[in-house]
């Protein structure tokens, strides 16, 4: 009858003096018999013997992190980026279209532009706002947060865009303006538009 061979577990706890051979007869029996068994408690108990009798100092902190970071990745440098400006192209203005006949219409208040430039739409909308006016719009397609500039010979102003791409640029008289949109490397440069009764 052939028996089993003793689990890793009990040799590891016999060379380490957690069990003795007294404390189960059969696995005593299995050493005197078994070479390979026997052979891997020898070897075991050596092992535990070598780490018990080892004096050697840790290497300081520095170098151990030192010699982890030889194996990490390496950082590449970040490229300076180059910001992509674009045109804006109207593909739309509310100011032309003509009134449809038969259809009674009043003066509409504000206007609306829409600009497409590549993979984005600009929705623009310019309101008069007691003899000055106000610009707003927003960013259509995939934009994260940026900035908006809004500037003519004597008047410059700028809004954030906001999470939904949306900005509001505070009041400006009228006048011819240029406007520049800046997110993501990319500027989108509206041409200039005036602002008029």
């Amino acid at each position: 009858m052939k028996t089993q061979h003793i689990i890793f577990e009990k040799l590891a706890d016999l060379a380490e003096n957690r069990r003795t051979l007294q404390d189960d007869a059969a696995d005593s029996r299995h050493l005197s018999e078994c070479a390979d068994c026997s052979g891997q408690l020898a070897r075991l108990a050596q092992l535990v013997n070598l780490m018990r009798q080892d004096t050697a100092v840790d290497a300081p902190r520095d170098v151990v992190s030192h010699a982890l970071n030889l194996f990490s990745p390496r950082a590449t440098e970040a490229k300076p980026s180059v910001m992509q400006r674009v045109m804006a192209v109207l593909s739309f203005d509310s100011r032309q279209l003509s009134p449809a006949f038969g259809v009674r219409s009043g003066q509409s208040v504000a206007r609306q532009l829409l600009f497409s430039v590549g993979e984005h739409d600009l929705d623009l909308r310019v309101a008069p706002d007691d003899g000055a006016w106000v610009v707003s719009g927003q960013v259509l397609g995939e934009c994260t947060s940026g900035l908006v500039n809004l500037h003519s010979q004597t008047v410059a102003e700028s809004a954030p865009l906001n999470e939904l791409c949306e900005f509001t640029l505070p009041r400006v008289p009228s006048g011819k303006y240029s406007l520049l949109i800046s997110f993501s490397g990319t500027e989108i440069e509206v041409p200039e538009f005036e602002l008029k009764a």
